[in-house]
């Protein structure tokens, strides 16, 4: 999926509006000092833009009190999406020509990189799990300080930093 040219906005080189960024950004300081997470959407049609943020519910607590042991973090340190939602809205936003072209999520009272929990989530034996590139905003005590696209790099488990821009 990592070289899917259909799916371009995997490799980051985004144009994310404002507004969208600030959607979710808002939504990672209401949620601080758990993390957030959503997703960033666009038109099929213009490949590197994205233009409408919607937010998820961090199941990270509820599978932590269902299993412990397998799910040892709770949402202060750890973001869990819903997979068959996800997978739901991956297929309807393909249908309707507005993709999901990125997963968002916050770390709290930590920097923007991507985490190795995120790149095991994420990727196997060398797949992309979602046809997305990742966006991680850093809230430290409450306020936005950072925030970082990662890509997921070909034929790894590994994602990098990408390039994205607002407007």
């Amino acid at each position: 999926m990592s070289g899917d040219t259909q799916n371009a906005w995997i490799r980051g080189d985004l144009i994310i509006e404002a507004q969208t960024l600030e959607e979710a950004e808002a939504e990672a300081v209401r949620c601080y000092p758990n993390e957030a997470c959503g997703f960033l959407i666009g038109p099929a049609s213009e490949t590197p833009s994205v233009n409408e943020c919607v937010n998820e519910v961090n199941e990270a607590d509820k599978y932590h009190a269902l299993d412990p042991e397998h799910f040892p973090r709770t949402a202060k340190t750890y973001f869990k999406i819903n997979e068959l939602r996800a997978a739901r809205a991956f297929e309807a936003g393909a249908k309707a020509g507005r993709p999901i072209k990125v997963i968002y999520h916050s770390h709290c009272d930590a920097g923007a990189h991507f985490s190795g929990e995120d790149s095991a989530t994420f990727a196997s034996a060398g797949t992309l799990m979602w046809p997305c590139s990742f966006l991680v905003i850093s809230v430290v005590g409450g306020k936005v300080v950072d925030k970082k696209l990662w890509a997921h790099t070909p034929g790894t488990d590994d994602f990098h930093e990408a390039r994205f821009t607002t407007r």
